[in-house]
């Protein structure tokens, strides 16, 4: 079952559950900012920010991609325009996907479900679930012409802006991405102070944290099993991976993982009670899928889901990152340097994390994570500091809608973080004002009339 099957046959599931057992899905109690923060390792926040919500529909969250030669992938800038046929011999037919309230590989599961592809279709970065986003994208030998695209419908994507060229794309060709959030604040906001932050992020830059999305979302936990697989603890990571439970995630969920614990290591019973919720447990399933017929293979286990692995190794990395630079940043102000990510093969590049490594019990690292086969080691660097561009903002009765351009490895939440205490999620406190934004109008960047109406469906659905 691939992500797009998986998520139709949940939705349903959900929708049921809704109307009949709403407990189930509504999660106990919501994080707290600086239980977060200190979870990943970010020790050095401004002082004084009011506290703010966000995603509280998916146009509260728009984000536009802008690419290596600098075009700017446009939300609400739709061009049904046909590519000159003369070109159609080219490698690939690109376009611009716009997508809605799902993840970018749901989005790249169901076009390449629906236009019948059988290479991989290119793309240069991931782009948030709970948002509006615009990405390019280059399909790879597409048996249909654009026209015959426009006319295919496809849940939660819109493809347009179509052009023939020789290459495809790869992770990381791009340049950014251009953000339009709207906050929702407790109390009114105080333009003054918002303008002065704003002004302090322009002149001296931001501290270039990895952001909850780094680390697992809500669960936080993408962090815990790599640091268990750099111990060389494998099976209690893919315990971990399976069974782990917060009072932050759905009651439901939880309860599976739990009945699912009770089992282990009854593998085919465990399938049976993951498959309740096909894709809160996609990689859960892939993983027990393989156990069952190999038990006690937990190296090739974590080989089949090695996309989602590789995050959780790189998510611990992370963490070392941040807890260097929370304490670095402390003690010499505002700084300028990049520092050395964790996995490199130059032992010169650990010496910044020697501390957090022997209090971990993961020196051994390489070591541990060679057998796995597919993590890359190479040397690699990231800013200590960063500098948002083209900020802007605009209150309104609610709240701001904040407007800033990011490069790309940046994330909007550190930003966000810098003005505001942010919350997301459920229970949405009670201060949250449900007024619906169109952001680009209020900027006077156009509108999302069209996009509403396209996306009508999905559109009028709330996150929270």
């Amino acid at each position: 079952m691939n992500s797009h099957e998986a998520w139709e046959k949940q939705d349903k599931i959900i929708k049921d559950l809704k109307a009949s057992n709403p407990q189930l899905i509504e999660p106990k109690k919501m994080r707290e900012e600086a239980d977060v923060f200190k979870e990943i390792g970010i020790w050095n926040m401004p002082p004084g920010r009011q506290k703010g919500f966000i995603r509280y529909y998916f146009e509260d969250f728009l984000v536009e991609e802008k690419t290596q030669n600098g075009k700017i992938v446009k939300i609400n800038e739709i061009t049904d325009e046909a590519p000159r046929q003369e070109d159609a011999s080219q490698k690939s037919l690109y376009a611009n996907m716009i997508k809605v309230g799902i993840t970018t590989t749901t989005a790249l599961d169901r076009v390449s479900k629906a236009l019948e592809l059988k290479s991989n279709i290119g793309f240069a970065g991931l782009k948030d679930e709970e948002a509006v986003t615009a990405q390019l994208i280059a399909l790879h030998k597409s048996k249909y012409s654009s026209a015959e695209i426009q006319k295919i419908n496809i849940p939660n994507v819109l493809l347009n802006g179509f052009y023939y060229g020789e290459k495809t794309l790869r992770p990381g060709y791009l340049d950014g991405n251009i953000f339009t959030i709207t906050v929702r604040t407790q109390n009114k906001v105080d333009e003054n102070e918002l303008a002065m932050r704003l002004n302090n992020i322009a002149k001296y830059g931001m501290l270039n944290y990895y952001q909850s999305q780094r680390f697992g979302g809500i669960r936080l936990d993408s962090h815990k099993i790599g640091k268990l697989i750099c111990r060389g603890k494998y099976e209690l990571a893919i315990k971990y991976l399976l069974f782990h439970t917060n009072d932050y995630e759905m009651p439901l969920i939880a309860q599976l993982k739990k009945e699912g614990e009770a089992v282990y290591p009854d593998f085919g019973k465990i399938i049976n009670i993951f498959e309740r919720l096909p894709y809160s447990f996609l990689q859960e399933l892939r993983t027990v899928n393989y156990l069952k017929d190999n038990p006690d293979d937990f190296i090739g286990a974590l080989r089949e889901i090695k996309e989602s692995i590789t995050i959780c190794i790189y998510a611990y990395a992370s963490l070392l990152f941040n807890k260097h630079l929370s304490v670095y940043s402390k003690r010499n102000g505002c700084i300028s340097e990049e520092f050395p990510l964790l996995l490199s093969p130059d032992n010169r590049d650990w010496e910044i994390y020697e501390e957090y490594l022997k209090e971990d019990g993961t020196e051994d690292f390489i070591k541990n994570i060679k057998p796995l086969k597919f993590v890359y080691f190479a040397r690699r660097t990231c800013a200590g500091r960063v500098f948002p561009k083209n900020l802007s903002f605009k209150a309104f009765s609610g709240g701001a809608v904040i407007y800033f351009f990011l490069p790309k490895g940046s994330y909007a939440t550190t930003m966000l973080s810098n003005l505001f205490e942010i919350y997301e999620g459920k229970p949405i406190p009670e201060w949250v004002n449900p007024e619906r934004v169109d952001a680009k109008k209020l900027l006077g960047q156009g509108s999302l009339d069209e996009l509403k109406e396209i996306f009508r469906d999905s559109w009028n659905k709330k996150i929270n």
